[in-house]
């Protein structure tokens, strides 16, 4: 059944709007005269309403029929003066997309990937002010298998959330292994090769009375899945009634494995970026040590190149020009490369302090930088990452971490698990996983349109009266601006508005971001408590973190390449194990 329709009138016939009440009668008769004159006898009670500038809502006396609708709209349509009509229809309510991966939902869930919200008034468990609003953005795209975000990490572990038809064959770059003592920091009975699994990054005790040169600076530590937990930021198998959910439920992922014991070498995440990006890799010259007698060996091309490269490691270092060439190379191939900032709240560490690389530092939920995250001008966004309870205010503002993939092995991998995960290795991959989304929307966006869609639609940094500006002399909780934390917080709904509007060949319009000021009963006795950290001291790594602290392999010297995240395991239910740094 049809009630009502909308009718717009050609400018030369236009029955214009009437401000009083003589005009306003003329007006209605105009009207109902085009009605008449339609040939529609009988329903000349109908009622008039604007809609617009010049169209009109045309409401008959009764209901009609279909096959009444039918005649009077081709009636109405053939008539002169008319330049089209149309039904006037109810337009369904766009419903929050809910995968039904059971852990997805709620403040102990994956808060982190759900739709933006909260107040002063809600509990800190009900704010989620710094999310990127994956949830709303799931209405858009949900992405597609044609995109392709590379993990360059520890490699991956096999996990029953995790689809084995979205991840695809990666390459193993870890070079550093010693045939003739069986040791090097690959852990995995050889160097480089076609397998990019996760054999484990522990060091121990042993490690280091065998071969103190190699694991003597090392910490000890238990295996760190980094890489699994990376994967299953941007691809966690998702609306599997299983689990837990990723921000893309339909982009593939590229495993590369650049770490191992103690970290990555520069050269082994150099070489796996190019490889990542589809560009061909030498493994071997002709003459040892002369890069012009040309290459003897040659790597298999990547036949899956990816157009995200993301990289959850970082040294504490300027960038250097081999860093820099890569990452130009890669630009060139419309490659973005995605980088954490790093764990020191202190400057953003390298690659993410390169040009043309989206460093990435990480956000409590709230909205602020979290205690741990590195921030300063190299920083080009932010998004959550996790906030534990470190730093003076950490028990009153902490936010429980990122709930993702994770393995119950604590030297060789065992049964995968789940793990709440802090850390700006794992902000950066929720970028990565958002260009993909961008991609699906519309492939043919290049590496600088993709970086300036996530920076112009950003929405801005949060404000407060009680808490300071992030600076060298406040480098813990603090309030991020766009010189210290990039053009502003990660909004992966308004990304994907940005993708479509260029498809369209259109400019894309930002909203009217509200302001949003923090005053909050927990952030003010925080505040009370003097500040989160101390003065940052330069950019020594984090103490207290449990990833390796060195790395080698490869002939690279030069400063240790961190993993930027840290975890607690479990295999139970999410919510029942406080965090701490593993």
């Amino acid at each position: 059944m049809v009630s009502e329709a909308v009718v717009e009138c050609r400018p030369s016939g236009r029955v214009e709007g009437a401000a009083d009440t003589a005009r306003r009668q003329r007006h209605s008769q105009r009207w109902q005269a085009l009605v008449q004159g339609a040939g529609l006898q009988g329903l000349s009670d109908w009622q008039i309403e604007p809609v617009g500038a010049a169209s009109q809502l045309l409401r008959p006396p009764a209901t009609l029929t279909a096959a009444q609708a039918a005649e009077w709209k081709a009636r109405l349509a053939a008539r002169p003066e008319v330049a089209w009509v149309e039904e006037d229809v109810r337009e369904p309510l766009q419903q929050a997309i809910v995968p039904n991966d059971p852990w997805f939902e709620g403040a102990s869930g994956q808060w982190w990937l759900q739709a933006v919200s909260g107040s002063n008034s809600l509990p800190l468990a009900d704010r989620r002010r710094g999310v990127p609003g994956a949830q709303s953005a799931w209405r858009q795209t949900t992405g597609r298998n044609q995109d392709v975000v590379a993990v360059l990490d520890t490699g991956v572990t096999a996990h029953p959330d995790l689809s084995s038809q979205r991840l695809l064959p990666g390459y193993d770059f870890v070079s550093d292994w010693d045939t003739r003592l069986s040791r090097g920091f690959a852990n995995d009975g050889d160097g480089r090769d076609a397998d990019p699994s996760d054999p484990g990054d522990w060091v121990s005790a042993e490690d280091q009375a065998l071969d103190p040169a190699r694991y003597g600076s090392c910490p000890l530590s238990t295996s760190s899945w980094h890489g699994t937990g990376v994967v299953g930021v941007v691809a966690a198998a998702t609306h599997n009634s299983l689990g837990v959910a990723g921000l893309t439920w339909q982009g593939r992922v590229l495993p590369v494995r650049v770490a191992g014991k103690c970290g990555a070498s520069v050269r082994d995440i150099i070489d796996g970026m190019r490889w990542a990006a589809g560009l061909a890799v030498c493994q071997r010259w002709a003459q040892p040590q002369d890069p012009g007698s040309g290459c003897a060996a040659w790597l298999p091309l990547n036949p899956t190149p990816a157009r995200v490269v993301n990289i959850s490691f970082g040294g504490p270092a300027a960038c250097h020009a081999e860093y820099q060439a890569a990452v130009d190379e890669l630009w060139q191939r419309g490659v973005v490369v995605v980088a954490a900032a790093g764990n020191q709240h202190a400057d953003p560490a390298r690659p993410a302090n390169c040009n043309k690389v989206l460093g990435v530092t990480a956000l409590n939920r709230d909205g602020f930088k979290a205690s741990y995250a590195n921030f300063g001008p190299a920083v080009r966004l932010a998004t959550v990452g996790g906030d534990d309870t470190g730093g003076t205010w950490g028990r009153l503002l902490a936010d429980g971490g990122l709930l993702t993939l994770h393995n119950e092995g604590t030297q060789s991998p065992a049964a995968g698990s789940y793990g709440r995960l802090v850390g700006t290795s794992f902000a950066a991959p929720m970028a990565s996983g958002t260009l993909a989304l961008m991609l699906a929307v519309h492939p043919a966006l290049s590496a600088s349109e993709l970086v300036e869609g996530l920076q112009l639609s950003a929405r801005p940094h949060v404000g407060s009266r009680l808490m300071r500006a992030c600076s060298a002399a406040n480098p813990g909780r603090c309030l991020c601006t766009t010189q210290t934390c990039g053009a502003g917080i990660l909004d992966t709904e308004q990304a994907l508005s940005y993708a479509r509007a260029r498809a369209q060949g259109q400019a894309y319009q930002a909203p009217q971001w509200p302001w949003v000021e923090l005053d909050t009963p927990e952030l003010e006795q925080a505040v009370a408590l003097g500040p989160d950290r101390e003065p940052t001291a330069g950019t020594a790594p984090n103490p207290n973190s449990a990833a390796p602290a060195s790395s080698g392999g490869g002939g690279i010297a030069g400063p240790a390449l961190l993993l930027l995240g840290w975890a607690l395991l479990f295999a139970g239910a999410p919510a029942q194990r406080p965090l701490r740094r593993g």
